[in-house]
């Protein structure tokens, strides 16, 4: 089998066909043979992904007489692979010896080949922020400041934030505000900083109460559940402000926020 450098995508499935060739460029039958793919790290030192047309599955063998194989990698097989390389390697088992051999690559006799992994025709997986909550306060908390991510410069950006709360429950508000001022990243409390409620889209289960004319205010009664809520802009640096109806917030009734924007 001989095979240039294999280009796959995130995000969507992916099948590679394969030709099992001898060293005269004949097709070699492969009717009974037991068919292994793995996909390997070797800056992690492990198999990311096993195939085969036995036991695990993810390979068709379309038509034995002519050597012709697909191997099908589905999006959820690469949504936690992190590398933009990794190598294959195929072996075969004969059923009538039940010995396991290299399928060779190129005409070196290479065992391995190329697989170039991209990101696809979706945006790229962002892993969430976990948002910085004090714990000194007996008030309100207020986070600090986190990337409103405008890296991009985009025009519009969705915003998605993921909030856990103490099995005791959580009645108050949550506030999330936003700035465009960069000073945000030298000190997020500074008195000439002008922070603004972000108006909430959705939530799951507060109650969004509009002040100054924006729905900005998240309300929650005794709250144990994880909630969530979403909101749309073009941030410099975004903060959250959790303020309990009884005033006692340490610790804290809402023990971690995750944020993250596409």
């Amino acid at each position: 089998m001989y095979q240039r450098q294999v280009k796959i995508y995130k995000g969507v499935d992916n099948v590679i066909q394969f030709l099992f060739k001898n060293s005269n460029q004949k097709p070699v039958n492969v009717t009974g043979w037991t068919i292994t793919f793995r996909m390997l790290s070797d800056e992690e030192g492990t198999t990311a992904v096993t195939k085969d047309n036995a036991l695990i599955g993810g390979i068709t063998v379309v038509n034995a007489v002519s050597g012709f194989i697909t191997v099908s990698l589905n999006k959820y097989d690469l949504i936690d692979l992190s590398q933009p390389y990794y190598n294959y390697a195929l072996t075969v088992t004969d059923p009538t010896t039940g010995i396991e051999e290299v399928v060779y690559t190129d005409e070196n006799y290479e065992s391995r080949g190329e697989i170039l992994l991209r990101d696809g025709p979706y945006p790229a997986y962002r892993p969430s922020t976990e948002v910085d909550l004090p714990s000194n306060s007996n008030t309100s908390i207020t986070s600090s400041a986190i990337a409103g991510d405008n890296r991009s410069m985009q025009q519009a950006a969705h915003h998605t934030a993921q909030f856990y709360f103490l099995p005791t429950g959580f009645t108050g508000n949550v506030l999330v505000q936003a700035t465009n001022d960069p000073i945000a990243w030298v000190n997020s409390d500074a008195p000439n900083l002008a922070w603004g409620n972000v108006l909430i889209l959705e939530s799951g289960n507060a109650n969004i109460i509009t002040v100054g004319n924006v729905s900005s205010v998240l309300n929650y009664t005794n709250q144990t559940t994880v909630d969530y809520c979403n909101f749309d802009g073009v941030y410099v640096a975004v903060r959250f402000v959790v303020a309990p109806t009884n005033g006692n917030v340490n610790p804290s009734p809402v023990s971690k926020i995750l944020y993250r924007s596409l």
